[in-house]
């Protein structure tokens, strides 16, 4: 990547607002400011209204992917924010709590559990380095209470209220094309609808191919294709469409393991995110390590001490969940280039190669677009 567009989090300007936006139409009070483009969309009343997050579809990808007179950049109103870090761990928790990451506590994919001992990929409930199965569920000591069940206690079942998701959960689907028949099943409902629908890719497919392959490309101008057929044949129906962040191109995936000068001034291993590096460093190594990072990734990262990471707000505004101190460490280092820092460790665990990635500061993974269009 030559001379990445560096972008820092907006939250006056972000899928935090979005979803102040969706909860303050149904009655919900937020502390954050909401979206005017999309207050004035849920201004009018609608039969149905369609939110549906495309993981890792961001606006330039949008821009440079899709034909500028398609379906999505007819409809495009806007370009949002993400949060930081810019990953789903932390993003779809704010678009489903209208928390902020720092009031949420779901930082990252990978955070260091003190309660466990281990860093832990909290959305799997394994440890992240040896793979080994963790009981009682880390995100217990993450809880929070979802939009879904916030409008529920103010419209007290006058809407419907449906989430869409992947087959990970209970009742959840297999493929683009059933995401499209529960919508069409919960909008022919009678009265009112609400439904809140995720569908993982192409996230995954971007990590594996590459965020601008003509795989992903082909798989996006299919979901184009069906949802632009899907709004034709709706009606009395609002289609609010975003991402959770973006991606850009990833050439270099550099593993600590082959850095022991910098290992060496760690307490742990990194945690949080590739793009996103929580470091807790030896206290009186805390100098050194920083001459040592900068010289091996001074010019693919930024590194903050946790001093300043707290100061710029980088999780976002709101009272900091009690479990931010245990998983910011004492720097954080994010990504300004098409570099991953990796860590292998000594458990005999396959290498899976990342083509893609997300979490940085570059504006590709930053800037996600906001798509409305009603029927």
């Amino acid at each position: 990547m030559s001379n990445p567009q560096i972008f820092y989090p907006d939250y006056d300007h972000s899928i935090l607002n979005l979803a102040s936006s969706i909860l303050q139409a149904y009655g919900v009070a937020c502390a954050h400011p909401s979206l005017p483009v999309l207050d004035q969309a849920l201004a009018e009343p609608q039969k149905n209204r369609i939110f549906l997050i495309l993981d890792g579809m961001g606006a330039e990808f949008i821009r440079r992917q899709l034909a500028p007179e398609g379906f999505f950049n007819r409809h495009v109103v806007d370009e949002i924010s993400s949060v930081y870090p810019c990953t789903t761990t932390a993003a779809t928790t704010t678009m489903l709590t209208g928390l902020s990451p720092a009031e949420h506590g779901w930082l990252g994919w990978s955070p260091w559990f003190r309660e466990y001992g281990r860093i832990i990929d909290v959305f799997l409930d394994r440890d992240s380095l040896s793979g080994q199965e963790i009981k009682p569920s880390a995100g217990e000591l993450l809880p929070f209470v979802d939009m879904g069940s916030q409008i529920y206690a103010v419209t007290k079942g006058a809407v419907g209220l449906h989430r869409i998701q992947p087959n990970y959960a209970t009742d959840g689907v297999s493929s683009f094309d059933e995401v499209i028949a529960k919508i069409q099943q919960y909008a022919a409902l009678p009265g009112p609808q609400l439904i809140l629908a995720y569908w993982n890719q192409p996230d995954s497919h971007m990590h594996n191919e590459g965020p601008y392959s003509d795989l992903v490309q082909h798989e996006v101008k299919g979901y184009e294709m069906a949802l632009e057929k899907l709004m034709s044949e709706l009606t009395d129906s609002l289609l609010v469409l975003t991402a959770d962040h973006g991606q850009v191109t990833i050439t270099h995936e550099a593993y600590l393991d082959d850095y022991p000068d910098i290992l060496d001034c760690l307490v742990v291993p990194p945690s949080l995110e590739t793009r996103a590096v929580s470091f807790f460093v030896k206290n009186h190594r805390r100098a050194e390590f920083v001459e040592r990072f900068q010289q091996s990734f001074g010019t693919s990262y930024q590194l903050m001490d946790r001093d300043e990471v707290l100061a710029r707000k980088l999780f976002g505004p709101g009272v900091p969940n009690p479990k931010i101190d245990d998983f910011l460490g004492d720097f954080l280092a994010c990504a300004i280039g098409d570099t991953i820092i990796r860590y292998h460790g000594r458990f005999e665990r396959p290498h899976h190669v990342f083509h893609g990635h997300h979490a940085g500061l570059c504006a590709e993974e930053m800037i996600v677009p906001l798509i409305i269009t009603k029927k």
